[in-house]
């Protein structure tokens, strides 16, 4: 899969405000890499035109770019990019969401470590491994000894498993293209604001794999500098609160009363013990019925065409 190995997803929303100066610093240090056979594309969520015009003016060809013309979350935003990157290039091996506060600075030999762990350990070569941040890690709902946030990194010497049915905040993290031939899209997008990375270690127990954290590598990130969830409410306006906030109408009971659903190995926002899991559906860290997982995870966890037709999404794509 030649120049096909990482798609690197960078993502921006210009609903609150602009932050070109740190767009074009942050796609700079992606394009530093020491690493070859990736592609960058800089996906735009309602950006002035003033602001993608630098970008465009600054990268010309040397990255792709699609640019978002309705509000819509991070999570449909990134998989549309994902789309239609795929649609112009083929498949990648695997895609990278960076978080649009997240600069890798001198960290050259990030994506290179990354695929590495991504092509090296079997239990990751086609699941999720996610690199540490300065800010809002959330590694401490990992437990002991992990802080909340550290300028130092946290986890060294080899890439830490994440258990099935803890999470950690997603700022830059790798995706085997495994999912995306599985459910057509990457990121679960049912969710309005929060609790996407709750269910994400499930999605990877559905492809037969585990989701990880790198280790000795940190990447800096700005929390919130685009603003956090700006196109929908943070809370639910009909249930009253975060985790029972999803698109379309839908209501987060339906799974988290589904017997059939827990016992196949789905869980949710287990942090706050809202839905948690049947053990016995696991061995060792793997889904027992990883077929019975991703039907119930394709049910409840992705907008139906009939919700969101992405092909009708209001974008413009510059390859």
């Amino acid at each position: 899969m030649k120049n096909r190995k990482i798609l690197v997803v960078y993502n921006t929303c210009g609903l609150k405000k602009d932050n070109t100066e740190w767009y074009i610093d942050c796609v700079n240090s992606l394009l530093d890499q020491d690493f070859d056979d990736y592609r960058i594309v800089f996906s735009s969520c309602l950006n002035s035109p003033a602001c993608f015009k630098k970008i465009y003016d600054t990268f010309g060809d040397k990255i792709s770019y699609c640019y978002h013309s309705e509000p819509h979350t991070v999570n449909i935003t990134f998989n549309k990019a994902v789309q239609e990157c795929v649609k112009r290039f083929g498949e990648f091996e695997s895609y990278l969401y960076v978080d649009s506060g997240c600069i890798f600075d001198n960290e050259k030999d990030v994506l290179s470590r990354l695929y590495e762990s991504f092509k090296r350990d079997e239990d990751l070569k086609n699941g999720m491994i996610s690199v540490q941040a300065t800010t809002d890690e959330g590694l401490d709902q990992l437990g002991d000894p992990f802080i909340y946030e550290s300028p130092e990194v946290q986890i060294t010497g080899e890439n830490y498993t994440i258990p099935v049915g803890r999470a950690i905040n997603l700022h830059v993290s790798l995706y085997s293209n495994e999912i995306l031939k599985k459910y057509g899209k990457i990121l679960p997008d049912v969710f309005a604001a929060y609790c996407s990375e709750s269910v994400l270690s499930f999605l990877a127990a559905s492809i037969d794999s585990k989701w990880a954290v790198m280790a000795d590598r940190q990447v800096k990130h700005l929390k919130s500098i685009d603003g956090a969830t700006l196109c929908v409410p943070h809370h639910s306006p009909v249930y009253g609160n975060y985790w029972n906030n999803l698109l379309y109408g839908r209501n987060a009971l339906d799974f988290i009363n589904d017997e059939e659903a827990r016992l196949s190995g789905f869980g949710y926002e287990e942090h706050q013990s809202v839905m948690n899991h049947a053990r016995e559906a696991y061995r060792d860290g793997r889904a027992i019925y990883p077929d019975k997982l991703s039907s119930f995870i394709k049910k409840y966890l992705f907008l139906s065409k009939s919700e969101l037709d992405y092909d009708k999404m209001k974008i413009s794509f510059v390859a």
